[in-house]
């Protein structure tokens, strides 16, 4: 016999093996028991919740011979029929293939016809909301009232796309997502039965990353243990197969996003690039990180997380304090917007680094602001006292308004203009200095793109054109650029240099 993936092997066949949906179980056993089920349902709900197989079981029940308690005996011929896809009267359609209204208007048509072989005739249509306009309108008056021994069983991840002509013509069951804990009993009946041998942590994050799917957490399931080639399954095993990235991974760049660490954001995304992790995938990864962070924040150790880990959760106790609930939102909005973007980009190693750049910015807006590049490091640029700190408070503001002047017309010029300083302003040029360490910053924003979304900005900001010249500041020794700037801007008798 043919090899059958584990979803199909493990598919249930009886109401009392559905994994889940309890509510929902019990009702169509006792309309099935008590003869008093509908001519019509629809079932909507997640992907690999079961609507499928639920819409088979009551197939199997309403044709089968030996029916007891609401359940079918899966003994008879017509039971037998049925699972292996070999009845007559048990129909179903794929209304993303058959979507038109020729399609609909064939399906009416045998629907007059008596049942062949069992006693009712069970049409079974899957992602029914991918049907046309016209297609549903014609499928009105046969769903109202078809022949005695019909029933139509609709199914559809997207409910909200089905008309309400139709959903009030039908029995309508919500599918609710499996909990991991669900999700992870049957995982580990299937790993039993089959001689796997599946770690704790494996299994665990198997469920988590299923989302509330039985079938994708089988299908992968079924996919490691043919990588393998044996029975034994780590969760380095899941890792490597599905795409992931370790949790602790994801710690590490999250704490370099949060400590404004760029070289460290660009090492470790190069390092993930280089394992041939995938940037939408990475961008995912992050978003998920990012929301098990934003529970943990609010709800702390009861908070329901996805992919953090118990070290995760050591890192998310130590570092909570530099952040906050409202830009860690920002933060995931913008990592989820980068993951979408990334479908359609051929850029992707470049744009998820500006993401996480960007992200950085917020973290940093929180600190309080950094002393002036000239001030920070030695040798130390002093002024006399005629210096006047409004003249600083002006430059500071003419900074600011230049940046929100960029970040309008474009986030990542943004993201990479706001780690630099302006250093000041000669005749027509704008001098702009970036510190050790934000080279990557410096040679984007000389970029032609970046250099006009900037020339746009300051001259809306100033009124006139000017020029833009950036300078790298080495924090290592002494910058000779650093002095002869400064005495260009306050003069040579305002200056004085301290070794």
């Amino acid at each position: 016999m043919a090899y059958l993936a584990l979803y199909r092997a493990w598919r249930p066949r009886r109401f009392v093996e559905v994994v889940g949906q309890e509510k929902t179980v019990t009702a169509l056993r006792n309309a099935v028991r008590e003869g008093k089920l509908s001519h019509a349902y629809l079932f909507s709900g997640p992907r690999g919740t079961g609507k499928t197989s639920i819409a088979k079981i009551i197939a199997k029940a309403v044709n089968c011979e030996n029916l007891s308690e609401g359940e079918p005996c899966n003994q008879c011929s017509s039971c037998q029929d049925i699972n292996n896809g070999n009845f007559m009267d048990v129909i179903e359609i794929d209304a993303a293939s058959n979507r038109g209204i020729d399609e609909i208007r064939d399906l009416r048509e045998k629907v007059r016809v008596l049942p062949a072989q069992g006693k009712n005739k069970v049409y079974i249509i899957d992602e029914v909301h991918m049907l046309t306009t016209e297609a549903f309108n014609a499928l009105l008056k046969t769903i109202e009232e078809p022949p005695d021994a019909v029933i139509f069983i609709l199914a559809t991840t997207e409910s909200h796309k089905i008309p309400a002509t139709i959903r009030s013509r039908c029995q309508v069951f919500n599918f609710r997502r499996l909990t991991t804990a669900e999700i992870m009993e049957r995982l580990s009946d299937v790993a039993a039965n089959d001689g796997i041998i599946l770690e704790p942590e494996a299994l665990l994050l198997l469920a988590r990353r299923a989302n509330g799917g039985m079938r994708d957490a089988l299908s992968m399931l079924d996919q490691i243990y043919s990588y393998k080639g044996n029975n034994k399954i780590s969760k380095q095993d899941v890792l490597e197969v599905m795409g992931l990235v370790d949790d602790a991974f994801m710690a590490q760049l999250i704490a370099a996003v949060l400590s404004q660490d760029t070289p460290s954001i660009i090492g470790i995304l190069g390092t993930a690039f280089s394992q041939g992790k995938e940037a939408q995938q990475l961008a995912r990864e992050a978003a998920m990180f990012l929301r098990d962070f934003l529970l943990y924040l609010v709800a702390g150790k009861e908070a329901d997380l996805v992919v953090a880990g118990e070290e995760s959760q050591a890192f998310f106790e130590h570092e909570k304090g530099k952040t906050n609930m409202q830009n860690l939102l920002r933060a995931l909005r913008i990592m989820m917007d980068t993951a979408d973007k990334l479908r359609f980009s051929e850029g992707q190693k470049y744009l998820l680094e500006i993401a996480f750049m960007e992200i950085a910015t917020l973290f940093n807006e929180e600190k309080s602001a950094q002393p002036s590049f000239l001030e920070e490091k030695k040798p130390k640029i002093k002024t006399s006292p005629r210096t006047k700190a409004s003249s600083n408070e002006a430059q500071d503001a003419l900074w600011n308004k230049i940046l929100a002047a960029v970040k309008e017309k474009k986030i990542p010029t943004h993201a990479l203009l706001v780690q630099g300083k302006l250093l000041g302003i000669k005749d027509d040029t704008v001098y702009i200095a970036y510190k050790k360490g934000y080279k990557f910053h410096k040679e984007r924003m000389e970029e032609k793109g970046n250099r006009e979304i900037l020339a746009q900005a300051i001259k809306e900001t100033m009124g006139r054109d000017m020029e833009s010249q950036f300078i790298f500041l080495d924090d290592d020794q002494y910058n000779d650029i650093i002095v002869k700037k400064a005495i260009e801007f306050f003069g040579e008798e305002l200056v004085e240099i301290k070794d």
